[in-house]
């Protein structure tokens, strides 16, 4: 019997951004599908669990695998306030038939603990990219994932001058900012937030843009200062676009293999400005936060 091994990327850092709704939009409110939460929905029994139980339900009987080391599945979905999946998507997979059983075996776990901001439970979004290796060899589930994991933690790979030139392929134009990327637009919520997607899917991009008076934009970054340094992460000033802004970096360490996200925020001219860059590789977030940091020019 072949073993499975899968390796989770979570592409979900902590939503730390005060939003404030009116009491005419209380129902949006509710309705509201979050990308980023102050505490992020995860599994009651934990990661590392629940990754164990869904090697174990996932299957290969049926998919054409005779010539593949490892597939990959991406998957997108919300978790509601009761912790329940809804809106399940196949973003892409490289076997036919992968995501469908992707889906069946989500379907079949328990409920998560849902993602909570500002003191309440709130829906959240997931995109959740997943390498599901084939493994001929006979040993232990648990040795097999182990040495994967290591491997991915000891990669030391370097970025290539072609990757970095890739990077000036395309010019974001909209009214409010422009950047150069290799990536492509790939959806706008709740007109504030743009999403896009690096061509080779190896890091995305989230900007948003939403008008707020000096002093609550001013509380507002303050906070993610305080939200941040007390979770660890590193906190610096920089330049952003000729105004001053704040980075912070984030290892989501809690999930494994690690990721990296690089997240910016700065007020200017009546618009609070919120971006967010990340990457299963961090040399990749590195890199590409860089390079955004040189081309992205607001037009406030």
């Amino acid at each position: 019997m072949k073993n499975i091994l899968l390796l989770f990327v979570l592409f979900v850092t902590s939503q730390i951004f005060a939003q404030e709704e009116n009491q005419q939009e209380n129902q949006q409110e509710n309705n509201k599908v979050y990308s980023f939460v102050q505490t992020k929905a995860q599994p009651k029994e934990g990661i590392h669990q629940f990754m164990n139980n869904f090697i174990n339900a996932f299957s290969l009987n049926g998919l054409p695998i005779s010539n593949l080391f490892e597939l990959k599945v991406k998957l997108r979905f919300i978790v509601e306030k009761d912790g329940s999946f809804s809106d399940i998507k196949i973003v892409s997979e490289d076997c036919v038939g992968a995501g469908e059983e992707a889906i069946r075996v989500l379907k079949t776990m328990p409920a998560w603990k849902p993602a909570t901001h500002n003191g309440k439970m709130v829906r959240s979004a997931f995109t959740l990219p997943m390498k599901i290796r084939v493994d001929e060899d006979d040993k232990k589930l648990r040795e097999t994932q182990e040495k994967s994991l290591n491997e991915i933690e000891e990669k030391n790979e370097t970025i290539s001058e072609t990757y970095l030139k890739s990077l000036d392929n395309f010019l974001i134009n909209t009214d409010l900012f422009e950047f150069k990327c290799n990536c492509i637009f790939v959806k706008k919520d709740n007109k504030k937030d743009l999403y896009y997607e690096s061509q080779d899917e190896s890091a995305y991009y989230q900007i948003s843009v939403e008008k707020k008076d000096a002093k609550e934009a001013e509380q507002t970054i303050k906070d993610v200062k305080i939200n941040m340094i007390n979770q660890g992460f590193i906190v610096s000033e920089i330049q952003l676009s000729e105004s001053k802004a704040v980075e912070l970096t984030i290892y989501t360490r809690s999930y494994r293999p690690f990721s990296k996200s690089k997240m910016i925020v700065l007020y200017k001219e009546g618009y609070f400005i919120g971006i967010v860059i990340s990457s299963e590789d961090p040399k990749i977030a590195d890199a590409v936060t860089e390079h955004f940091k040189q081309t992205f020019k607001l037009k406030l």
